[in-house]
C-alpha cells in the first residue's frame, strides 16, 4: 500500500510539473518579435544607407532616363547630399533622416559641380520612406499614396540576389498608374518599377559601393 502511495505521489507531481510547463508555453506568444528585433527592422537609415561617399549605379530599361547613378557627397547633422544623375541633367538633393522618416526636401536640376547645397531653403517636403517597417504602413506625399506592401521580398537584379527586401508602392493620383520601390537593408535602393498598362520602366541596380564611415 505504501508503495502504491509512493507511485501516485509521484505520477500526481509530475502530472502537475507537466500541466505547470504547458500553460507556461501557452502563455508566449509565438513569432513575437523581440524590442531589439523590431528596433533594428525599423532602422530606416539602414535601408538607405547616406555615409559620404556611398554610391549606386542602375541600368534602364524601357526609357533611356531609366538608367542613372546616384552619389552621397556631403552631410550635415541629419541632413545628406545626394547628386543624381540620369544622364540628362543632374539634381543636387538633400535627404532629412529622422527615426521615422526619410525625406527629400530639396532638390536642383542642372548641378554640374557637386556645389554643397545642404544649408539651401527647402523646396520640397518628399516622404520616401516611413516607419513602422511594416505591412500596411502608409502615407501621402506629393500628393500620391504610398504603402508598404512586403517586408520580406526577394530581388534579383544585375548586382545580385536581395532578400528581405521591404516594398513600397507608390500610386498616382492622377493616372492610377505605380511604382513600385524595393530596398534592402544596407544595401539600399535595388529594384523600381513603374507601371502603366502595358507600359512599364524598369530600374534595376547594377553596382554600388559603400562606405565604412
Amino acid at each position: 500500500m505504501k508503495y502504491k502511495r509512493i507511485i501516485c505521489f509521484t505520477f500526481i507531481l509530475m502530472l502537475t510539473v507537466f500541466l505547470l510547463t504547458s500553460c507556461t508555453q501557452e502563455t508566449e506568444k509565438p513569432g513575437t518579435e523581440e524590442p531589439q528585433e523590431q528596433e533594428e527592422k525599423n532602422d530606416i537609415g539602414a535601408y538607405y544607407p547616406l555615409a559620404v561617399g556611398n554610391q549606386w549605379e542602375y541600368e534602364g530599361i524601357g526609357n533611356e532616363y531609366a538608367l542613372y547613378t546616384q552619389k552621397v557627397v556631403y552631410s550635415k547633422d541629419n541632413k545628406y547630399q545626394v547628386m543624381i544623375n540620369n544622364g540628362g541633367t543632374i539634381t543636387a538633393n538633400i535627404y532629412v533622416l529622422s527615426d521615422d522618416s526619410l525625406v527629400r526636401t530639396y532638390t536642383e536640376a542642372e548641378v554640374y559641380d557637386e556645389k554643397n547645397v545642404l544649408d539651401e531653403k527647402e523646396n520640397i517636403e518628399d516622404i520616401i520612406i516611413k516607419g513602422p517597417i511594416e505591412v500596411g504602413t502608409k502615407w501621402e506625399s506629393q500628393g500620391n499614396q504610398h504603402e508598404i506592401t512586403d517586408v520580406d521580398a526577394t530581388v534579383t537584379v544585375p548586382a545580385g540576389t536581395f532578400e528581405n527586401c521591404i516594398v513600397i508602392k507608390e500610386t498616382y493620383k492622377e493616372s492610377g498608374a505605380f511604382s513600385n520601390y524595393y530596398y534592402c537593408k544596407g544595401v539600399g535602393l535595388v529594384k523600381s518599377e513603374y507601371i502603366d498598362d502595358d507600359f512599364e520602366v524598369l530600374s534595376l541596380l547594377k553596382s554600388y559601393s559603400l562606405s565604412n564611415k
